[in-house]
């Protein structure tokens, strides 16, 4: 047992002289004449007792009220014992429901074990005492609200899963703190249950709460895809990148696995020395048109990153119509790619709107109304049926933001492009902003009514975008979004986690997606793309509505993941919170039983002076 505030003790001294001293002080009597003292034996004792500075004679009261202060100042001195558990009145619990938390170096599994560790954690709680359970996973989810309701906590721990994504412990921090921020004078406690497979926390402050990390996991035994592409060379030849790593202790030999759609096209047999990468390309494979799937057959902790899938199309031809004045840098880009045909012009065609161009480029031409149904890229223009309207000048705008996850934007980097001059646009309710600057939008893509779009506000011969690395990049995805494969192969692979834009035809109204753990979810469309961020598993997601019918893949290929040694300690503000490896401790308070006791003291002294009168 232990003092919180072992200093209170002092104010023994002092009080307890005052009370000693009352008994020491000589009572002020009124003189008064009577015929005879014999009656009064008693009265001159009791002033005799009470003479100042006389040996202080045994008193019950006076013991009595002095075993009461004592107890009153050992209440005020806050003594508590440690234990396990959750006294603390306000308790979150946070369990990691990220990828990693399924390896089975634990058995069954790590997640399993932060929830038996939960369930103890619940066990435990006191009587006053609420928590809260959340989980971290690409997103923060609270899946049980404050409450002393044993039972209710017990069944919403034991229904929780993990997911196949990274996890997001900042989201989960920053909820837990704001949820329990200036709720109780006592400080929350805060229990992150993980192995710690996460970035430091080092824009955060953990306050007045105190914080508790668990590690859940004991090692690292797992080999991984961390990386996983297709593409197609300039001559128009397709392959398909696999990344591996070791990231166990000990060597592995394994089967590398490649399939088309469900059939076997490859088996390759592969050993890694401990911490050892390696990438294999698959070329001349010709004109396969469908899904490639790897996998890697290795007895290890963790499975859902011993997969990954991309998709390979049949080369197609795109034909693009380029409406400009001259622009030899966009006319280049366009003439890289090798699926495409370019037609220049200076006027439109007298039958344009009879012609099947897959792509219309408008660079400084304003476009004609009642476009037809197609592919249209406005650079430094705007239209009537366009996703964005274009407004005031802007002089030398700096990029602030874009869409890193959209697919016209996607692993193009805006950050340090210059440009000159430029409109601020406003986009439509439909489109989707892609490039923003601290004066307003830039560049925004859009669908509707059988037309897609993606518009900048500039010209590029006004800023050094075409002079970019990512320029042809950004041109080859404005090909793959605006002119968009019609057949079921012509699928994409992202991340777990991220969300997917999914283009649907124009008279669709919902659509459903089938998830590879084979639940089915109803999606209403309110635009177009519809982005779809339920991508939590890892594996092939079916999308099927009116007039559509296509999949997507979501691959794992996360180092931090797949890395599953766990950490000893995280960082929140600068500050680490190591693991014990004990069930969480606190401080339970017995300073109740002492006021209780002193009032029970006071109690028998009033009944014991009365008693003596």
């Amino acid at each position: 047992m232990s003092l919180l505030s072992p200093w209170s003790l002092l104010l023994i001294l002092p009080l307890g002289g005052i009370i000693v001293l009352l008994y020491l002080l000589k009572l002020k009597r009124k003189e008064q004449v009577v015929s005879s003292v014999m009656l009064w034996q008693d009265a001159v004792a009791d002033i005799q007792a009470n003479a100042p500075f006389q040996k202080l004679k045994k008193s019950l009261l006076l013991l009595l009220q002095l075993l009461a202060l004592l107890s009153v100042v050992g209440a005020v001195a806050r003594p508590y014992m440690r234990t396990q558990g959750g006294q603390g009145n306000r308790i979150v619990v946070i369990l990691d429901s990220s990828a990693s938390m399924q390896a089975t170096d634990v058995k069954p599994s790590r997640f399993d074990d932060a929830k038996s560790k939960a369930l103890g954690i619940v066990g435990r709680m006191g009587g006053g005492d609420t928590m809260l359970v959340m989980t971290a996973g690409s997103k923060a989810r609270v899946v049980a609200s404050f409450t002393s309701d044993k039972k209710s906590l017990t069944e919403a721990i034991n229904k929780l899963k993990p997911v196949d994504t990274p996890c997001n412990m900042r989201q989960a921090m920053v909820l837990a703190l704001s949820l329990v921020a200036g709720k109780s004078r006592v400080p929350p406690r805060i229990v992150v249950l993980s192995d710690g497979g996460f970035d430091p926390l080092t824009d955060l402050s953990a306050q007045n709460a105190r914080l508790d990390f668990m590690r859940i996991g004991r090692e690292c035994d797992n080999v991984a895809i961390t990386g996983m592409s297709s593409r197609k060379t300039l001559s128009g030849e397709q392959q398909v990148f696999i990344g591996f790593r070791n990231y166990s202790k000990r060597p592995q030999t394994f089967n590398l696995e490649v399939y088309l759609n469900d059939q076997l096209l490859d088996v390759r047999e592969e050993s890694l020395k401990p911490g050892e990468s390696r990438q294999e390309l698959l070329k001349d494979i010709g004109d396969l048109d469908g899904r490639v799937t790897a996998k890697l057959d290795a007895k290890d902790d963790l499975a859902v990153d011993n997969t990954g899938s991309v998709y390979l199309t049949k080369p197609r031809k795109i034909s693009v119509l380029m409406m400009s004045k001259g622009n030899i840098f966009l006319q280049n880009a366009l003439n890289l790619d090798p699926r495409t045909t370019v037609t220049k012009a200076d006027a439109l065609p007298a039958n344009f709107k009879d012609s099947k161009y897959d792509l219309v480029v408008f660079d400084g031409v304003t476009p004609p109304a009642n476009l037809p149904q197609g592919g249209y890229l406005l650079i430094n223009t705007s239209c009537a049926q366009g996703p964005g309207r274009m407004g005031d000048a802007l002089q030398r705008p700096s990029i602030v933001d874009y869409a890193r996850n959209h697919p016209v934007s996607r692993y193009v980097d805006f950050t340090n492009v210059q440009v000159a001059e430029a409109k601020r646009l406003s986009p439509a309710n439909w489109a989707t902003p892609l490039v923003e600057s601290g004066g307003g939008v830039l560049a925004v893509a859009g669908s509707r009514s059988g037309r897609n779009f993606v518009q900048l506000s500039f010209s590029l011969l006004d800023s050094d975008f075409p002079l970019r690395v990512g320029f042809p990049i950004f041109i080859t995805n404005c090909l793959d979004w605006l002119v968009p494969a019609q057949t079921l192969s012509a699928g994409e692979s992202i991340r777990t986690g991220q969300p997917m834009y999914i283009d649907v035809p124009t008279n669709a109204s919902r659509i459903e997606v089938s998830d590879p753990q084979g639940h089915k979810h109803t999606v209403k469309v309110t635009q177009t793309p519809v982005i779809y961020d339920n991508t939590e598993y890892a594996g092939i997601y079916h999308v099927t509505g009116k007039g559509i019918k296509r999949e997507f893949a979501c691959n794992l290929t996360s180092v931090q993941e797949s890395s599953t040694a766990p950490k000893e300690a995280f960082s929140v503000g600068g500050r680490k919170f190591a693991s014990t490896g004990k069930p969480v401790q606190t401080n339970r308070e017995f300073y109740a039983p002492l006021v209780l006791l002193a009032l029970g003291i006071l109690a028998f002294e009033w009944y014991a002076y009365h008693r003596r009168i």
